[in-house]
């Protein structure tokens, strides 16, 4: 997924960046950071449950290349 479609999918869910955060323990602009490709495991699983999503689908680029390598 894009940065734009993961906004999306987490407005479309009514949960903010901000809320991620706060169930993550992290500031806000960490989430944003991962939403636009940095790599926070305990973040993007975390946003992947809130719009219901498994993380390999929406970074399938990160999560696939790790299984293959491991």
């Amino acid at each position: 997924m894009t940065p734009l479609e993961i906004k999306i999918a987490l407005m479309c869910a009514g949960i903010s960046q901000s809320e991620i955060a706060r169930r993550c323990n992290v500031k806000p602009p960490q989430v944003h950071r991962v939403v636009n490709g940095d790599v926070s495991d305990n973040v993007r699983r975390e946003i992947a449950a809130a719009i219901k999503k498994d993380v390999k689908e929406i970074w399938p680029e990160y999560y696939l290349r790790n299984a293959l390598s491991a």
